[in-house]
């Protein structure tokens, strides 16, 4: 379906008329210049692990309301939408089979946990709008401060500071709306300034949308600041406070049959009958709307990075806070979730370079720990409302980790790094003041080497151990009042890659990884269920391997930037090969595990006139074996979506921009949970991806 001409010249419209807003970076790419693959950024300490640095103007130039826009570049990540504003990250393949965005994929603040002691992530509480900056660890052979103790990787998200800032003031409005007239926007303004060797940086957003499905409502705020201390070369301290409020109404999924009949569609209700002809039909579960589905979520965190020297020693350490509160109506036989806890952490990191016999090595320890709490209690819903409490537990987690990493440069260009990590995680579930306790020690190590073949092209290869615990949520996926008996999850992988560039023409990231995994977590939910109740399991042995590629092409650099142009082509492709090798149960072994494309390409083509405008059209695919359920039965659809973005820079300090996402209005699943079978009934699995939609907004600075 064509784009409506009133909807875009309304949208149009809107986005001059509006007054306000402004992003803290330059919305228009430095004529004639690639925007950096991660050969310098993520360079630090030489590792030899695939990893992305993603730049806020990545996404700036586009309506980015949730943390999963961040990605759309970034090589070997998938973002797969559970609903209105709670997108789940999936790296390599995992994540991808849990409801919830839980485990195998750990998300920082500032080098500070956002996935909270017990598990669970809320992508809801990041402001993109508050990032300068988003690094991206693939794999196991990455910084073990992040990785190590998840299969998957991790995200680390950047705040700008008073001295990273590109003004002292900015502010910005976007607003816009779905083909079906369906109203979204929001208000971002940020303060930043220097006082010597104090500096603050503090930004506040207030986001509504009325989604393009029934029954999916958004209303957000969430406030981000920071203030440091610089003292000397050798001192600094920084502290964080982030604070966020979301009420968000859940359409919830839908069926292969619904997603092509009507994608905006909420949930229907759940029947059962008639069982004989001219029978009753029974309604088993309300609609999404009838059970009111959504979230609220408050949260409230602070931390601290404090760098220091002694002794030429450097120290890095620091610690958070943080308390969440989740009130959560699920379909109505799940109930209400009622929960609120905190927690606490503290880390400290010693790094050092000496010479070890005839070799200069990098020698770096350190470790965490963390201790949290959660009342999580269990209501009837009553059409939103709570009703009886049906279940009353205490959740409680520790985790010790410690590390110890040695960089070594034997010869001139070549850096051998080694290192291990040590895990231990402590889980008690307390019921009627009984407690239930799930213990977890491991150990994850990697070695691997980064070569630099010239000055802008390296070459890394590792071999990486992981080992990560179950989360909570799984634990008690079952029963909330039970520990089911999940393992841990072990894997080995080896990857090996290339990046660079060349000059201005060209500039790349690839990667081949292979990972084995023994005791992989996956769904295999029944389809009775329809869509709830995740069934968790142990897998014996599985497989990951594919291929991460990022390209970026910049044609004709010479020509265009003597006139200060640039027309660039960014290109991401994932080939992905997920399989069961001994499944342990119901004949899997051997199929393609569900969830994802086999092939994933995302694009962008842009011209720029200098800093004066850029239009652009991207897209995105899915295509290949795409399953739906782990028994390789039912294929998930396709699709190729399209969307554009473009800006004109008004003066000095003020700019606009409108972008439009699936301008053919194509019926897609833009999130899906796998099961293993879906050949009795269709599982409401699949989540309808956004409709045909164009925003516009208005940027200022000073």
């Amino acid at each position: 379906m064509i784009m409506k001409p009133a909807l875009m010249a309304g949208a149009a419209a809107l986005s001059l008329a509006t007054a306000a807003a402004a992003q803290d970076g330059v919305f228009v790419s430095p004529p004639g210049l690639l925007r950096d693959r991660p050969l310098e950024t993520m360079r630090l300490w030489e590792k030899p692990g695939a990893a992305a640095a993603i730049d806020a103007n990545d996404y700036a130039d586009n309506y980015a309301n949730d943390a999963g826009d961040a990605f759309f570049f970034a090589p070997g990540v998938s973002i797969n939408k559970l609903d209105i504003a709670e997108p789940r990250i999936v790296i390599r393949g995992f994540s991808m089979g849990n409801r919830a965005q839980r485990a195998t994929v750990n998300v920082f603040r500032d080098g500070a946990p956002l996935t909270d002691i017990h598990g669970d992530t809320n992508l809801a509480e990041v402001d993109l709008l508050a990032v300068s900056e988003v690094n991206v660890f693939r794999g196991g052979g990455g910084d073990l401060k992040f990785v190590g103790d998840n299969l998957g990787g991790a995200v680390n998200f950047i705040s700008p500071t008073g001295r990273t800032a590109r003004a002292p003031f900015a502010a910005r409005f976007d607003a816009g709306a779905t083909v079906e007239g369906k109203l979204g926007g929001q208000a971002h303004a940020e303060i930043a300034a220097v006082a010597g060797a104090f500096d603050y940086f503090a930004s506040l957003t207030g986001r509504y949308e009325d989604g393009f499905r029934d029954n999916n409502q958004r209303i957000d705020a969430l406030f981000s600041g920071n203030i440091g201390y610089v003292a000397s070369s050798v001192f600094s301290t920084r502290f964080y406070l982030d604070a966020s409020r979301s009420d968000d109404e859940y359409a919830g999924g839908l069926n292969e049959a619904q997603l092509e009949d009507d994608i905006s569609q909420d949930m229907p209700a759940i029947t059962l009958g008639p069982l004989f002809p001219g029978g009753p039909i029974i309604e088993f579960a309300g609609s999404a709307g009838d059970s009111d589905l959504g979230r609220e979520l408050t949260t409230a965190r602070v931390a601290n990075v404090t760098n220091f020297e002694i002794f030429g020693v450097g120290f890095e350490g620091g610690g958070h806070y943080l308390r969440r509160e989740v009130v959560a109506p699920q379909i109505d036989f799940a109930g209400v979730l009622d929960e609120s806890g905190a927690e606490w952490g503290v880390n400290l990191s010693a790094r050092r370079k000496v010479r070890l016999w005839i070799f200069d090595t990098d020698l770096r320890l350190g470790g965490t720990y963390g201790s949290g709490s959660k009342d999580v209690d269990w209501y009837e819903n009553l059409e939103g409302d709570k009703g009886d409490l049906t279940a009353a537990t205490i959740q409680k987690s520790k985790r010790i980790t410690g590390f110890v990493e040695a960089a070594i440069s034997p010869v001139s260009k070549l850096v051998v790094d080694i290192g291990a990590k040590f895990i231990k995680v402590e889980r008690s579930l307390t019921v009627d003041g009984d407690p239930d306790v799930a213990d977890y020690t491991g150990v994850a190590a990697r070695g691997g080497v980064t070569y630099q073949l010239v000055k802008a092209v390296q070459v890394f290869a590792n071999a990486a151990r992981s080992y990560e615990p179950p989360s909570f949520g799984e634990i008690v996926s079952g029963d909330p009042e039970d520990i089911i008996g999940l393992e841990e999850q072990d894997s080995f992988s080896y990857e090996a890659g290339l990046r660079g560039r060349v000059n201005d023409w060209v500039g790349w990231d690839i990667a081949y990884f292979r990972t084995s995994i023994e005791g992989e977590i996956i769904n295999v939910e029944e389809p009775e269920t329809n869509g709830f109740g995740d069934a968790l399991v142990n897998i014996d042995k599985t497989s990951h391997k594919g291929i991460e590629a990022g390209l970026d092409i910049n044609f004709f650099p010479g020509s265009f930037s003597r006139s200060g142009n640039a027309l660039t082509l960014r290109n991401v492709y994932n080939y992905n090969n997920f399989r069961f090798v001994d499944s342990g149960f119901r004949g899997l072994d051997g199929n393609r595990m569900a969830g994802l494309p086999q092939h994933v390409y995302r694009g962008e083509l842009r011209y720029s006139a200098g800093d004066k405008w850029f239009a652009g059209v991207n897209v995105e695919l899915g295509a290949g074996a795409y399953y739906a359920d782990h028994e390789n039965e039912v294929s998930a659809p396709g699709y190729t979506v399209v969307g554009f973005s473009a800006g004109y820079r008004m003066g000095d300090n003020l700019e606009i921009y409108a972008s439009g996402e699936n301008l053919t209005d194509e019926a897609y699943a833009g999130g899906l949970t796998p099961v293993l079978s879906q050949e009795l009934s269709d599982g409401r699995i699949y989540t309808p991806g956004v409709g045909a939609s164009v925003y516009g907004g208005v940027r200022y600075r000073f």
